[in-house]
């Protein structure tokens, strides 16, 4: 266990960095410190070992990513930048100093052709630009510090950012009906639920465990659904707290060109890192509801 332990989180402007401080406070025997630009550059391979030195922390967790997938098809020497140097660095830094890294991918390095739900070694094999990088990130992590845990999750929605969740409910403010693709499936996921769970994890290992459970793990919401399931229960979750609600219709993919190509089944197998580490997400709809509650409360999704 982490007794009074410290923890780096490379990154603080994201919803996992926000989520991770805002989960902090249940775990007053942690300290975690959100670095970020422009003191503590993951790009900077300099940057890194220099923070990481100073700080002497017990575990680092990479929460820092380029995640524009559209964005990252028109810039992807940025996207690279930050999804695969930046992996890198931190954990050779890491590593350098005896440090494990706790690194976060995505369902996105899948191609969504698989019929049921991808397990951690299944074929991976991105279609777009940013889960082409971020698949090399976790390969370079997995390389340059034998203690690591690589963690695939997806669908991340919060209180904190633009998220998906946000999207609809602001989308919902002022329209009577909203049509949502239904041939994308994938596992919603609570960004303060995987805080939860890092936190949780970073007390359960300590040194030579690493060794022991170095790896890639899923750690995705419990349920997968489609984009038009979890729009519907936003709705439901809104109108059941006064917010605005509205009808959901089905749609395709095909009906909303975009940029980048969505792989379209990307539902994960989370049973490893349950069985592994004992460790369970709460009910969807109770992790919906609040963060439709913590965004209805903050008036500007309406």
């Amino acid at each position: 266990m982490i007794h009074k332990g410290k923890i780096l989180v490379a990154g603080k402007s994201g919803q996992l960095a926000r989520s991770l401080e805002d989960c902090a406070v249940d775990y007053p025997e942690i300290g975690l410190h959100l670095l970020g630009r422009p003191h503590f550059d993951i790009t900077s391979l300099p940057s890194c070992q220099i923070g990481i030195a100073a700080l002497r922390p017990d575990i680092v967790i990479n929460a820092a990513a380029f995640t524009d997938v559209d964005g990252a098809e028109s810039n992807p020497a940025e996207a690279r930048r930050i999804n695969v140097l930046g992996a890198k660095n931190l954990a050779k830094a890491a590593a350098s100093n005896g440090i494990p890294v706790i690194h976060i991918s995505t369902d996105y390095v899948f191609d969504g052709t698989a019929k049921t739900a991808y397990a951690e070694f299944d074929r991976t094999n991105p279609i777009n630009v940013y889960g082409q990088s971020k698949l090399e990130g976790e390969q370079l992590v997995r390389e340059t510090n034998p203690r690591h845990l690589v963690l695939r999750t997806a669908w991340l929605y919060s209180p904190f950012g633009v998220n998906f969740v946000s999207k609809v409910l602001k989308a919902a403010a002022g329209a009577t009906k909203l049509s949502i693709v239904d041939d994308q499936i994938g596992n919603p996921t609570s960004a303060l639920d995987l805080a939860h769970a890092l936190l949780d994890l970073c007390g359960q290992l300590s040194g030579s465990e690493w060794d022991d459970f170095s790896g890639i793990y899923h750690l995705a919401g419990p349920i997968s659904m489609s984009r038009h399931e979890l729009a519907q229960q936003i709705m439901a979750a809104s109108k059941r707290l006064a917010g605005p609600s509205c009808e959901i219709r089905s749609a395709s993919t095909a009906d909303f060109p975009t940029p980048a190509t969505r792989p379209l089944r990307t539902a994960l197998d989370t049973s490893r890192y349950r069985n592994t580490f004992g460790l369970s997400f709460p009910q969807p709809d109770q992790s919906l509801t609040k963060v439709v509650g913590d965004l209805l409360s903050q008036r500007s999704c309406v």
